[in-house]
């Protein structure tokens, strides 16, 4: 035993030992934010490194081919929902991508005067999606976002997209603006010069919550 044992420490033994889990240490570009344009109750500054697709019913979604990630984004005005709804919905699908050894790591970013309330959270396992995300004004408007790979999910190699990606969400979450839509009677209160028109009698438009 005692032969063996000196064996070992001079060249070594072949039982295996465990090797810790590795980040993958990749570069990304700076990011370099724009605001997004649409006709939608909100607005927000986005990576132009990654490309943007607004739809009608504002829903959007931000692709990043060079990660093969996209966020899937989902708004819902709470005039036609109602918010506790929506929170029951969101905390299923979070359960729904997280196993029962999973950690979810929680985070919020609040900004009482503007009404803007996030909250990101960030499975650190292997999962279908790592990312989650809402925003809310808790009276208006509720957004809420998730994140998925094109690639076999592996949380240590995903890890600097992932962060990338939250950052993105993060800055997002800052830049945003709520808008209000308001029904006016004339355009003339808009422009005074289209009051002799009498095809404006009613439309639509945007300004901000704030104002």
């Amino acid at each position: 035993m005692k032969k063996l044992l000196v064996i070992c420490l001079i060249v070594g033994c072949n039982t295996p030992m465990p090797k810790p889990n590795g980040m993958l240490a990749l570069n990304y570009p700076t990011p370099i934010y724009q605001p997004v344009l649409s006709d939608c109750p909100f607005s927000f500054d986005f990576n132009s490194l990654s490309s943007i697709d607004v739809q009608s019913n504002c829903f959007f979604s931000m692709s990043y081919p060079m990660m093969k990630a996209k966020v899937y984004m989902s708004y819902f005005s709470l005039n036609q929902h109602q918010i506790e709804d929506l929170y029951r919905d969101f905390n299923t699908r979070l359960f729904e991508h997280t196993k029962q050894e999973a950690r979810v790591q929680e985070s919020s970013y609040e900004n009482a005067n503007q009404e803007i309330y996030g909250r990101f959270f960030e499975i650190t396992s292997d999962a279908p999606s790592n990312l989650h995300y809402l925003v809310t004004d808790q009276k208006n408007h509720f957004i809420s976002g998730v994140l998925f790979f094109s690639a076999t999910p592996n949380y240590d190699s995903l890890y600097p997209a992932i962060q990338y990606i939250k950052n993105d969400l993060r800055h997002l979450t800052e830049s945003l603006v709520w808008r209000k839509l308001f029904f006016f009677e004339h355009w003339a209160f808009v422009h005074p010069s289209l009051a002799q028109h009498d095809d404006f009698l009613a439309d639509e438009f945007f300004i901000s919550d704030t104002l």
